[in-house]
Order: structure tokens, then sequence, then C-alpha cells
């Protein structure tokens, strides 16, 4: 059954130039290297509790705060996507072809329920997954743009960076965020959590 998920948090993360990619490289090799990036990135986010919901060519989205409601749904993505962004860049280092992202965060309403008739496929859809798509297009190489709901509810436990204000389609005026790495105190405090 449908379902409404007052507060989630959603991430979209999109490759740059993945388009010129496609083209000039070899298919097999060229899907291989995303399986294993997605991969990579599935594993952060089942680390943090949190759900990938699907892959789009070379989009990727995931949420936190559903099936399972978490007080701390929005801390969790901002892990998962400096975990993301962290791997991202180790993975460059290494290799000679360079994967470059833009990651968008948002907070905000969602409904999921499963859709299809024959695929049978769970989707969610909402406020929260448009803001994360408007902050994830906001954004900049290599960087995670953060809604204004997100950066309040993560508060002083994350290191941030003020971006001003944009105009953003479908929300009016809004101050956008930089998310910039974790805190040491919030590290020891979950550790001492587990």
């Amino acid at each position: 059954m449908p379902q409404r998920y007052e507060n989630a948090t959603i991430m979209l993360l999109d490759f740059v130039d993945f388009t010129e990619m496609a083209i000039s490289r070899e298919p097999g090799e060229l899907v291989a290297e995303l399986n294993d990036i997605y991969s990579a990135f599935d594993r952060i986010v089942e680390m943090f509790g949190c759900e990938r919901i699907k892959t789009m060519g070379d989009a990727y989205m995931a949420v936190s705060g559903l099936p399972e409601a978490s007080p701390d749904h929005a801390a969790d993505m901002a892990r998962v996507a400096l975990r993301i962004r962290r791997y991202l860049d180790r993975r460059n280092a290494a290799h000679t072809q360079t994967w470059t992202c833009r990651i968008g965060i948002a907070t905000g309403p969602v409904i999921g329920s499963i859709v299809g008739i024959q695929k049978y496929v769970y989707d969610i859809f909402g406020p929260g997954v448009n803001m994360a798509a408007r902050m994830e297009c906001l954004s900049e190489p290599m960087r995670i743009t953060m809604s204004p709901a997100t950066h309040e509810l993560i508060g002083d436990d994350f290191v941030v960076e003020e971006r001003g204000t944009f105009t953003v389609k479908g929300f009016g005026e809004n101050e956008l965020f930089y998310l910039e790495g974790e805190r040491e105190r919030t590290t020891i405090r979950r550790e001492n959590r587990m």
C-alpha cells in the first residue's frame, strides 16, 4: 500500500560528463566500472541503515527514514554522501578513468509505493524527492549541496559552508549549503552508541 512519510532525507547523485563517457568508451568496460561503483555505494548506504531506491543510468537515488522512521535520517544520509565522495576521491587517485559526480541532499515528505503491473518496483515521490533533484542540479562537481531543511536537522555535528540564496524551481528562494565534513565529536558519540 502507498504510504506517506513526513520526514525522509533523499540523496540524488549524478555523474558529470557521463554521456561523453558512454559514447567514447567500450560499453562492457564502462558498465563493469559503473557496476563496481554502484556496488560500493550500496555497501555505504547499507552501513548507515539507508536504502537505495534506484539507479537511472548514471544517476543514483537513496533515502533515509523509511520504511522505518529514524530520528537520525538526515545525519545518516549526510554520512553516506560524505563517504561516497571520499570513496570516489580514492578510486580516482588509483585509476586512470576519473568519475566526478554532483550530489544533492534534501529532507521532506515523500510517498513510497510499489508501482508497475508486470515489472514491480518500489519508488518514492513527492516534495522531498523534487527538492533533492534540484539540489543535485544546483551542485558543483564533487560537492554536496543541501537543502535548508537538511541543514537544520544536522545541526552542529557537520562542517557546512553557506552557498547563498538561490531560486529553486518549485520552491522559491532558499538558502543552500555545501556539506564539507563530519565533526569529530559526532564520530565519537556514534561509536559509543554501538
